[in-house]
């Protein structure tokens, strides 16, 4: 068995920065163009906009302020915005600015999780101390009595409510306690809501910055909204803590770049009907790729929102992409890149395009017979 999971540990600097295995992977199988790729778990959107050309490289002297956008699109104001260069630094940033002055310099991080949010923090000098959710009894729940020892070794807590790369949305029962808890420590969040806007107009969209004021959520436009060229990311929460933010954007960024603005800008105003098509596209697909594992025998769940799940797979999914996957063009992510426990696991995502996606099942479900009948 490969093991590509995060590589959790104390501060690290110099020849001994790892590498992000997941990207190490990923990267150069994305780069062959596989004709079958179900492995991007953003969406994939048409964006046909409007843009003013002048203003690519000058829009920092139009006057327009990117955080009023955001501030206006979730409810909150100004001065608890701070835009940056992607989610990827949202947060850093973020993990920066919650640390207390003078307390545990470390991080708890919810696993599974992308790299990026264990191992950022190892480059800021944190140690990371992992905790866990799910699953329990086939539910992803919070294990509270890992946070609860943790709590007082910490000065922030990192989680991705939709969890990667379950797509699992955390109960609201454990994000009760999880919020009560950090309060009483006074323990800092960081909340990695990257992909939260998939549930926007149901129960289950609950943005933790409105909900705790020792909250700073991170988010983007690209997962949910098909725009990840442009890096566009932002942090919101309570005004000291974004002013920590902003501060230390300035000294590591100084401003983000006029084109990426400028291309925000035109998309703002035409968000939601990105989500409108997201939405669409999950319940055109989904119901293919259910068929397509009901029968190959494989009993699944999926995720009550998103684009995104985890599969059984039975065996070891680097090996399994290597030897049946390659040869038939099919690309998805192995769940061993996320936590190795999830070794035998693969996610698979349904945000692309219909029609490529429903020409990709019938090579899942060779990929999958094949696998089946190498185990036997």
């Amino acid at each position: 068995m490969i093991e590509l999971e995060p590589r959790l540990g104390g501060p690290v600097s110099g020849d001994g920065i790892p590498p992000v295995d997941y990207l190490s992977w990923y990267v150069p199988r994305l780069q062959e163009n596989r004709p079958y790729d179900l492995s991007q778990s953003g969406f994939e959107y048409d964006w046909n906009l409007n843009l003013e050309e002048n203003k690519l490289l000058g829009f920092w002297e139009s006057g327009a302020n990117p955080a009023e956008w955001v501030a206006s699109r979730y409810g909150v104001k100004v001065d608890q915005v701070c835009v940056t260069h992607g989610v990827c630094q949202a947060i850093s940033l973020a993990i920066l600015a919650a640390l207390p002055k003078d307390g545990p310099r470390a991080v708890g991080v919810e696993m599974p999780s992308f790299a990026v949010v264990s191992q950022c923090a190892r480059l800021l000098g944190c140690e990371v101390i992992p905790f866990h959710r799910g699953p329990n009894a086939g539910e992803w729940r919070l294990n509270r009595d890992e946070v609860a020892e943790i709590l007082p070794r910490v000065g922030v807590i990192a989680l991705t409510p939709v969890m990667n790369p379950t797509g699992e949305m955390i109960a609201i029962e454990d994000e009760d306690w999880l919020i009560e808890a950090t309060r009483e420590a006074g323990v800092n969040i960081v909340s990695d809501e990257v992909y939260l806007d998939a549930a926007m107009g149901t129960e289950f969209y609950r943005p933790m910055h409105l909900r705790a004021e020792n909250v700073i959520s991170v988010n983007s436009l690209t997962k949910c909204y098909g725009l990840g060229p442009l890096r566009f990311g932002w942090a919101i929460g309570p005004k000291n803590l974004i002013h920590n933010v902003r501060n230390a954007f300035h000294n590591l960024q100084g401003m983000t770049s006029a084109p990426s603005m400028a291309i925000a800008e035109a998309a703002f105003p035409h968000l939601d009907v990105a989500l409108d098509a997201l939405r669409t596209q999950r319940e055109v697909n989904l119901p293919k790729l259910i068929d397509v594992l009901t029968e190959n025998g494989i009993e699944w769940t999926p995720p009550p929102i998103g684009i995104f799940g985890l599969i059984p797979l039975g065996t070891d999914a680097v090996q399994a992409m290597a030897e049946h996957g390659a040869p038939l063009g099919l690309l998805a992510t192995p769940g061993g890149m996320f936590h190795k426990d999830l070794a035998n696991h693969l996610r698979i995502a349904w945000g692309g395009d219909s029609d490529a996606f429903e020409a990709a099942m019938p090579v899942l479900s060779r990929f999958l017979t094949s696998i089946q009948e190498g185990t036997d």
